[in-house]
């Protein structure tokens, strides 16, 4: 008896990893990538005591205390060790994120994963895995869009680091992306992937102009200027959406037609959406142009863009009128509404 109930659990057991073989050796590869990059991180404050530590990795190193310790004690976001270690990529990518989405409808294919739900999108730390599973998607006509990671998360269950090309921007890009990530860590609600994201880009962006004005002064130059980058970037949220909701429109309007009709429709929307973008009055016009040159965006690429972006318009008028406009207090009601 004892024998076959441990020949019925080896079968299970076995057909359970059979079942999940693609999840299970996508959690492996995963798994070591991250352990790469935490093994090989140093604590950022042996670097800084380090007398061979360049004087300009120094003085970036110490904005991130500074910080973090902003977004803690004035934002209100959970305190963490994340970002007390640094990772240098040596300048290399080292993090891909594939998404795809039904080609002629906004239906974004989605991975499931355990606890944490399910994502429109799949990472990878190897870029042929990516690019394999991009190629694949396209065999089976989805738009795809395949791009690199500048940072991420991993909820608390381990010690973020700092990664080395987190540090090439300004100091208010820095902010942005730490206290982007920081928010992970503090709000996260499974199969909730776009309010997830879209809460860590708001917080993100209001939390980086307001350490600005902590550390230079309101007025200040640095604080200015991010907040014309911050308004370009509002205009240029606005046109995204709108232009996702016309080309929504224009498949609902199409979707009963031959594919060849689909397709020209699609294309010509396409063509005038890079146009149009001249019509935006943005500050600094040039940045925008520079990433609309050459650009081949799909429904995978508004999807992406709308997983971050999509509720900030929500999330700035609550701000406004139901928190006069304090962030610390918004944060402060996203986590009693869903506590950790």
């Amino acid at each position: 008896m004892k024998t076959k109930f441990g020949w019925l659990v080896l079968l299970v057991l076995m057909s359970i990893i059979l079942f999940f073989h693609d999840l299970i050796s996508y959690g492996i590869a995963q798994g070591k990538g991250q352990f790469h990059v935490l093994w090989n991180a140093q604590p950022i404050e042996e670097i800084l005591n380090n007398p061979s530590t360049a004087d300009t990795l120094k003085q970036k190193l110490a904005l991130i205390a500074e910080i973090r310790n902003f977004a803690f004690d004035s934002l209100g976001l959970t305190p963490t060790k994340n970002y007390t270690t640094f990772y240098d990529q040596k300048g290399k990518e080292i993090l891909w994120v594939v998404t795809a989405c039904a080609p002629y409808q906004f239906k974004a294919k989605e991975w499931s994963f355990p606890i944490i739900g399910s994502f429109t999108y799949k990472g990878f730390f190897d870029v042929e895995k990516a690019k394999s599973l991009a190629q694949d998607l396209k065999e089976e006509g989805y738009d795809v869009e395949m791009s690199s990671v500048g940072g991420w998360s991993t909820l608390g269950w381990f010690k973020d680091p700092v990664l080395s090309n987190m540090l090439e921007g300004s100091v208010g890009s820095l902010s942005n992306t730490l206290i982007h990530e920081l928010t992970h860590g503090t709000l996260f609600i499974p199969d909730s992937m776009t309010f997830n994201e879209n809460l860590a880009s708001f917080i993100g962006r209001k939390g980086a102009f307001q350490f600005l004005e902590s550390k230079y002064g309101r007025g200040s130059k640095q604080a200015n200027d991010y907040a014309i980058r911050l308004e370009d970037s509002k205009k240029f949220t606005q046109y995204m959406v709108l232009s996702a909701l016309q080309l929504d429109s224009i498949y609902e309007a199409v979707e009963t037609q031959p594919i060849a009709i689909k397709e020209a429709q699609k294309a010509s929307f396409m063509t005038s959406f890079k146009i149009n973008i001249d019509t935006v009055s943005f500050q600094y016009p040039e940045r925008y142009k520079k990433l609309f040159n050459g650009l081949k965006i799909n429904n995978a690429g508004f999807v992406s863009f709308l997983n971050y972006r999509e509720r900030q318009h929500e999330f700035d008028t609550q701000l406004k009128y139901e928190f006069n406009s304090e962030l610390s207090k918004f944060i402060g009601y996203w986590k009693a509404k869903y506590p950790n």
